[in-house]
């Protein structure tokens, strides 16, 4: 089911202050409400805990959180029935070969490679609201 912009939910989750930072402003630039756009320094778990009616329609997922990474959280977000068809998406400034074949294998639905190129992050975002894998490395 494709999901416009100005619909969308999206949870993004980065340790770093900036890059949550960054994301969220590129999301709104590209048409996705700031009201509509949750910002977590890491593991969801408390959220989720505390807004037990929360739901998404995109999740993006720093791979490189310290404490728990990306591929821990995504295993977590898939035994939750709140994130079941919700596309993942693995953001990152690791875009070696290796790193990709790794997402690919955590069956996340795509990867953006920081820096993310904004001019085309919103044709990016409408394929995978639209239920697309889109692997994308900036």
């Amino acid at each position: 089911m494709t999901v416009s912009l100005t619909d969308a939910r999206v949870l993004v989750i980065d340790d770093d202050a900036n890059n949550r930072f960054v994301l969220v402003k590129l999301l709104q630039v590209e048409g996705v409400p700031s009201a509509n756009i949750v910002a977590l320094p890491g593991d969801p778990a408390a959220y989720l805990t505390a807004n037990p009616g929360a739901r998404f329609d995109l999740v993006l997922l720093d791979i490189q959180i310290p404490d728990k990474d990306g591929f821990a959280i995504l295993a977590d977000l898939r035994q939750d029935a709140r994130f079941v068809g919700v596309p993942v998406t693995a953001v990152t400034a690791n875009v070696m070969r290796s790193d990709v074949e790794r997402v690919v294998a955590a069956q996340f639905n795509g990867l953006l490679g920081k820096p993310i190129n904004g001019p085309r992050l919103g044709e990016w975002l409408q394929r995978i609201l639209a239920g697309e894998s889109v692997w994308k490395i900036s």
